[in-house]
């Protein structure tokens, strides 16, 4: 057995699957399991997890010893941001001198009441201390990019997302970048800082944080969303938008606060409501509230909502009562109004039609169960019959010393359907080994799965996450593809069932989290993990050693759609094929449409635009382009069958022509 160190922590990406053979069967179960569960939550991240996002709050390290305030904050909420405690002037209060014991402070508090922690945040033109608000040019952009770096390492592991740069847009009406110091360093200074970030901490995801972009319509949110449009264009490693979300009589909640949300999201993003509050009391405030919320709940990447404080008197805005708790503590109308809207029961409310929970299947595509470590005599066996009895599958991550010890379980794990993977063969710190060394812990585990009847392994997680790029190089020698993962259950660290089912509650389209073999806590985890991702429309898929993303388990069809009477669970490929289009939300200069396809799985549908509409992003297919660019060639990825994308019109307002063709 393997057993991590404290402070390493696992990474890969590889995406385990999920079939569920009685799908018909589990799918009516998993949702009963929800609607008792959405009928029984009492509290605001309870409620959250059901639909597969969180609810957190800001805690401030000054008032953990207030027991009023602890204990609502623990009972209530599964997300942590430390308020003030890892900015810039708390942690660097002198240049190279690092000071962490208040954002500590917070993080331990978290770690031990179970929630998940936000970083907040690593680059701000505000809050710097002096020695940096001083400097300039080069100078000031090595400080800035060495501050990045020495935080987010410090906490590593430890982070589920961090706001690597916050406010960097001016107010008012220009749409420019605001004039800070850091800004004058050079317009790639936001670019520079993600990249730090990733290096620093690869498994966290990586947020921009602003506050007046909440109204699609302002050119400081077309700011920011062009920028983030750049970015993913580019390949600049950014994750998430957080809305800060500060409301009151000068900045109400938008009518459009919808069309922000999908709009970011969009653009292939997370969103997160990142400081909520909302100036005035009772019903209106309670309404305002709940339009948030709602607004959540209708964009499937909005992955969660955190308030920026606990009870009134907590907050930076106390005049303007704008917080969930009075100052004793109560919960007020905005609570109730909260709690019921998040009690709406499925993962992505819509803004209209009923509030039951949608039907199971995969309509939301697939997510990828990976374990790690085994195989293990008195372990593997335990977790094998759990997953059978779930009906899932996932990736095993074995090493080679394990397998070669144990290939009687090797054989079991691919019986059991299993799919297996290559974890090196001493589970070694691999970038403290040559390239020959780094060889020789690939091909010998290679061959001990080979020789236990494995088959030959397609994927290679690195011991810890640690990889480079002559690592890199060794697994593609071997024809492996290096892969990390997308989220933590934290089993490793201690983690009991409840954090490691919400870890998997937060799992979207194509992602993968990290579990182990050896854990009687993973184990436990299995059913209501299950349950989760059938409530959610969510299935486990194979990993594609292509993309590295988690796919339907043969590439395209979908395994998991209820049974209709006369008919197989899974339609067949070839047929008919019959693409609708409908147009989705319009902007001043673009529109959404979406694609549905019917009478196979296994379509081929092109997209054509009239010149000069372009598309700018794309979800749920896999495309390619013609020569000319106008012609986009969409076929499955594993998301089920539709897709959509977003048009740039260039005044062109014409739908594109469809055609469909059974692959």
């Amino acid at each position: 057995m393997i057993i991590k160190a404290s402070g390493s922590r696992p990474r890969s990406r590889f995406r385990g699957a999920v079939v569920l053979a009685t799908a018909g069967v589990l799918a009516a179960a998993a949702t009963t399991f929800l609607a008792t569960s959405a009928e029984a939550a009492t509290t605001l991240g309870a409620s959250a997890a059901q639909t597969g996002r969180y609810f957190g709050t800001a805690i401030s390290a000054g008032k953990l010893g207030d027991s009023a305030y602890t204990t609502i904050a623990a009972r209530e909420f599964d997300m942590v941001t430390a308020e003030n405690e890892m900015k810039l002037d708390a942690t660097e209060p002198n240049q190279g001198q690092f000071n962490y014991s208040a954002g500590d402070r917070v993080a331990n508090w978290a770690t031990s009441n179970g929630k998940r922690l936000r970083g907040h945040t690593l680059a701000w033109h505000s809050q710097q201390p002096g020695w940096m608000q001083n400097m300039s040019g080069s100078t000031l952009r090595t400080a800035m990019l060495n501050h990045v770096t020495q935080v987010a390492t410090h906490y590593k592991g430890k982070i589920y997302a961090w706001d690597v740069v916050n406010e960097a847009f001016a107010d008012g009406s220009s749409g420019a970048r605001r004039d800070s110091n850091l800004q004058r360093t050079g317009n790639d200074w936001i670019e520079a800082a993600f990249r730090a970030a990733r290096a620093a901490d690869p498994a966290a995801k990586l947020c921009y944080n602003d506050y007046n972009i909440d109204d699609w319509s302002h050119a400081k949110t077309q700011a920011v969303y062009s920028m983030v449009r750049d970015f993913k264009s580019r390949g600049v490693p950014i994750d998430c938008v957080g809305l800060q979300a500060h409301f009151n009589s000068g900045n109400p909640v938008p009518g459009n606060f919808t069309s922000t949300v999908s709009g970011f999201a969009a653009l292939g993003v997370d969103v997160q409501i990142t400081e909520l509050d909302i100036q005035g009391s009772g019903t209106d405030q309670a309404n305002k509230y709940r339009t948030v919320v709602n607004a959540c709940l209708a964009v499937p990447r909005c992955t969660g909502i955190t308030v920026w404080g606990v009870r009134d008197s907590d907050s930076w805005r106390a005049s303007d009562t704008p917080l969930l708790f009075d100052n004793g503590g109560n919960k007020k109308a905005a609570y109730n109004a909260t709690l019921d809207a998040l009690n709406v029961v499925g993962p992505t409310a819509p803004t209209t039609g009923p509030t039951t929970a949608p039907p199971a299947g995969c309509r939301n595509g697939y997510v990828g169960l990976t374990y790690d470590d085994g195989p293990n005599p008195g372990n593997t066996t335990t977790l094998l019959t759990a997953l059978r009895n779930a009906g899932l599958r996932a990736t095993m991550f074995n090493t080679g010393q394990n397998a070669a010890a144990n290939p009687g379980l090797v054989a079991a794990q691919v019986t059991a359907g299993m799919w297996v993977g290559n974890h090196s063969y001493t589970h070694p710190h691999m970038l403290t080994l040559s390239s020959a060394q780094m060889s020789s812990e690939l091909s010998r585990t290679q061959t001990a799965i080979q020789n236990a009847g494995g088959g030959t392994p397609k994927l290679f997680r690195p011991p810890y996450g640690e990889t480079n790029a002559t690592l890199q190089s060794a697994a593609s020698a071997l024809g492996l593809r290096t892969l990390t993962w997308d989220v933590d259950s934290q089993d490793w660290n201690g983690a009991g069932t409840a954090q490691i089912v919400q870890a998997a509650s937060t799992l979207t389209n194509g992602q993968t989290i990290l579990m182990h073999d050896q854990y009687a806590t993973t184990v436990a985890a299995i059913p209501q993990i299950a349950a989760g991702l059938s409530s959610r429309g969510l299935c486990a898929g194979m990993i594609s050693p292509t993309t590295g993303r988690a796919v339907a388990p043969d590439g395209g069809t979908n395994p998991t759609t209820p049974p209709v009477t006369g008919n197989p669970t899974t339609p067949p490929a070839g047929g008919a094929c019959t693409a609708t289009y409908s147009e989705g939300q319009k902007w001043n200069d673009r529109f959404n449409g979406q694609v549905s396809v019917t009478g196979t799985n296994n379509w081929v549908v092109t997209v054509t635009l009239r010149s000069p509409q372009r598309v700018i992003a794309t979800w749920n297919a896999t495309v390619s382009w013609d020569s000319t660019g106008t012609v986009m060639t969409a076929r499955p990825n594993g998301a089920g069958n539709s897709f959509g994308f977003t048009v740039q019109h260039g005044g062109d307002w014409t739908w594109p022509s469809l055609g469909c063709r059974a692959a």
